[in-house]
């Protein structure tokens, strides 16, 4: 009986020493050829105080009940040109030019703002435009940094008269673009990747606008930018994420002890 109660203590530690905001992935492995899909809270590092890791429950702002979110999201508390970055460390297994898509919500956080709120204030950030771009602060908006506007109005969820983000109730999808319009969409290029012989690069992102809360990146070898309907992608929404490494480990270590109380307890 000690032995179950031993076992159930330090996985309780464990499980909750995984889901400590602090501690996040190493490594996400891309599992499909042509695509790479990861939850923005699966980020390895954060740098300054611009973003921070939200729930149902925790974060400046929290996950509305009935919440679209798979999982957790990432939301940015301010504004910067920019000044904090999550950073992840990404691990590709095939080549190819890949397209990137967000999907995101929006938080109104301007005082006096109309209701139902446009949005108008809440509605970007910075994105690197290259891999393996390190964080700096300033950074040289459409230089090393892209400021990705999101559509604030015009979505269309199932369930609400108000066809707008609603405060993390709604995400919908965009595709990052170099110049805010379709015909130049923002593309990253891997070469030399295979399964036996990965790349690993860093992918970083930058606050600009405080509200703006995100909670999905897809990279893709086809591009499905007409896959999108007013914010909605049924085919954005069927590529899987990538499963975090530490998830991996809470699953290893539990297995290792259960196998070693029961071979005691026999």
């Amino acid at each position: 009986m000690m032995r179950r109660f031993g076992l159930i203590w330090i996985l309780t530690l464990v499980w909750g020493a995984v889901q400590m905001p602090s501690v996040h992935a190493v490594v996400l492995v891309q599992q499909t050829s042509g695509q790479f899909a990861f939850e923005a809270e699966s980020y390895t590092t954060l740098t300054g105080t611009g973003w921070e890791r939200i729930t149902t429950t925790t974060g400046t702002k929290t996950l509305p009940g009935g919440s679209n979110a798979v999982g957790d999201a990432l939301y940015s508390r301010n504004g910067g040109s920019p000044s904090s970055f999550a950073t992840y460390s990404l691990q590709f297994i095939a080549d190819g030019t890949y397209y990137v898509y967000s999907r995101y919500s929006m938080y109104d956080i301007v005082s006096g703002a109309p209701s139902p709120p446009g949005y108008g204030n809440e509605d970007s950030f910075h994105i690197a435009r290259d891999l393996g771009l390190a964080p700096a602060i300033g950074g040289g908006a459409d230089v090393d940094w892209y400021a990705q506007h999101l559509s604030p109005q015009g979505h269309l969820p199932a369930d609400s008269p108000t066809p707008n983000p609603n405060d993390g109730r709604f995400f919908y999808w965009d595709e990052a673009q170099l110049s805010g319009t379709s015909t130049n969409p923002l593309t990253f290029t891997i070469t030399g990747a295979s399964a036996t012989t990965p790349v690993d690069v860093t992918f970083s992102i930058g606050n600009r606008e405080g509200g703006v809360t995100l909670d999905r990146f897809v990279f893709s070898t086809t591009r499905l930018n007409t896959s999108i309907s007013a914010g909605n992608s049924a085919t954005l929404d069927g590529i899987a994420s990538v499963p975090e490494p530490s998830r991996a480990v809470f699953s290893m270590v539990a297995l290792v002890l259960a196998v070693g109380i029961r071979r005691r307890d026999v």
